[in-house]
This record gives structure tokens, sequence and C-alpha cells, in this order.
């Protein structure tokens, strides 16, 4: 099987390019769009199921036209798919628990808040005011949607569950930042680490309902197009990856808290527009601010 061409190694200190920039935001919009499909399905196992196994076919698919990414990536792949399954299952556990546009923007914003917070514990890195700044307008923006409870929620243990996924998020982050870089072919790494973590949730999801999770037409479909959105956008992340800082392209990527906040206003109609979209552009702000764009 012959190489792939190698992709663009990335300029330190160059500004990001347009096409680089138009193809974040896209990333952020189809990655709000998948994870809004994901929560519109009543039953979360099945429809997580069905989402990995659409991302799981298509990857299985391509396997063997794409190829297996370099011996140095390995290591990386193999962190990425233990974060990327408890990503997973977090979210999951958020989306029953709370309404989508509380629990997509606190799992997105908290994601550079912990990387921030643990570079200051772990690394000794010291807040600036620009981080500092960033920090606290994330945590406005979460605490403004926390705060808000519609008459049927009770309690905020979604929230523990949206930290949780965003405390994934910060970590399958950094993993897949390093391990696209590695392995200098952003679609064999893709391809690689979503065959292999989609197939291990599928078996694992047939395995616990058996037959008995396989749904109706309509709610195949919804997931099985959320899958190959997912896929979609999360290869773009990671081709922006060679070509831009980490922060940069996470700070654009999480644009997708914006969309977030429109569809469950507009769509699951979970509550007023002007309760959500201030406390989401706070969210969106503060991380352009961590990771100084």
């Amino acid at each position: 099987m012959g190489r792939a061409p190698r992709d663009a190694d990335p300029l330190p200190g160059a500004s990001m390019s347009t096409a680089v920039v138009l193809a974040v935001l896209g990333a952020g919009a189809l990655h709000a769009l998948w994870n809004a499909l994901a929560k519109s399905l009543t039953d979360q196992l099945a429809g997580f199921a069905l989402i990995n196994l659409g991302t799981a076919t298509l990857c299985l698919v391509a396997w063997p036209f794409i190829g297996l990414p370099r011996s140095a990536a390995w290591a990386y792949i193999a962190g990425s798919v233990c974060c990327h399954l408890g990503y997973e299952a977090f979210l999951m556990g958020s989306y029953r628990r709370g309404d989508f546009s509380q629990s997509y923007p606190v799992a997105r914003g908290a994601a550079p808040v912990f990387v921030t917070l643990g570079g200051l514990v772990v690394a000794g890195e010291h807040l600036g005011l620009r981080a500092g700044a960033g920090v606290g307008a994330v945590v406005i923006g979460i605490v403004s949607l926390a705060a808000y409870r519609s008459g049927s929620r009770v309690g905020h243990a979604h929230l523990v569950w949206a930290l949780a996924t965003g405390a994934a998020i910060a970590v399958y982050s950094v993993v897949d930042g390093l391990g696209v870089r590695a392995s200098h072919d952003t679609l064999r790494y893709a391809v690689t680490l979503f065959a292999i973590q989609a197939t291990l949730w599928t078996v694992g999801a047939a395995s616990t309902r058996r037959v008995a999770w396989w749904p109706g037409r309509r709610f195949v479909v919804i997931g099985l197009s959320a899958g190959v959105l997912s896929v979609a956008g999360y290869a773009v992340v990671l081709w922006a990856q060679q070509r831009a800082a980490l922060g940069e392209v996470s700070a654009l990527r999480e644009t997708g808290v914006l969309w977030a906040a429109l569809i469950g206003s507009l769509v699951f109609k979970e509550r007023p527009l002007r309760r959500v979209a201030f406390p989401a552009a706070a969210v969106v702000l503060g991380v352009a601010l961590l990771s100084g764009v």
C-alpha cells in the first residue's frame, strides 16, 4: 500500500490562513449539529451506539485505502481511544440529565479552563491578565447557564456530567494534537482512531442491549448521520491542528457553543434565546482569551 502524501507541518508563529479559519468554523457548526442530533434521540444508549456504528462503518471501509499512521502515533491513538470512550460516556450522561443549551456550552467551555488550570498546578505556569480574564469569562458564562432551571429540571447533576465531559475533552484535545503531528498524516490518524474507538463502543453497546437496542428507521437514519458528521468535523480539526496552534484551533472550534445556544432555543424550545445567547457568547470570548486569539 503506497504512502499517502504528507500533510503540511504547522509554521511556528504563523497566523492562521483564511482557509483554516473557515474550515474550523465549519467544524464547530458540524460538531454542534451532530451533538444536537444525538440529544434528539430519546434512547441515549441506542443513539450513541448508532452514531458509533456510522463512524465505525465509514472508517473501516476507508481504512484499507488510506493505510496506517506512523508507529510514533500509535501510543497517542491508544490514549486517545480511552479518552474518547470516557468522553462519550460522560456526554451521554449529561444529555440524559440536562438541556442541550446547558450541557453543551458547559462541557465545551470547561475544557480550556481545565487545560489552563492544569498548566498552573502541574507545570507551574502563571496566569497572565488575559488568561485570567478568559477563565473569568468562561466561568461567568457557565454559571449563568447553570443558574437557569426549566420546570422539568431539578438539581444540577447534569452539570457534574458536563464538567466531566469537559475534562475528557481537555485531555483528548492535547493527546490528538500531539498525535496527529507525530503521524504526519491527518486522514490516517483520524481513520485509525475512530475505526478502533467507534468499533469498541458499538460492540460494547450491542453486548449490553443485544438485539433489543435496534430502533426504528428514523432513529437509525439520525444516529448514523450524526456519526458521519462527527468524523467529518473532527477530521477537519485534526487537519487544522497541523497548520495552526492548538489553542487557536480550539478557540475557533468552540464557536459551536453559539450554534448550540441557537439550536437549544429555536429547535428544542428549551428556553428563550436571550437566556442563552449572552452566556454562550461569554464562553466563546473566554476561550478566545485563553487561547490568545
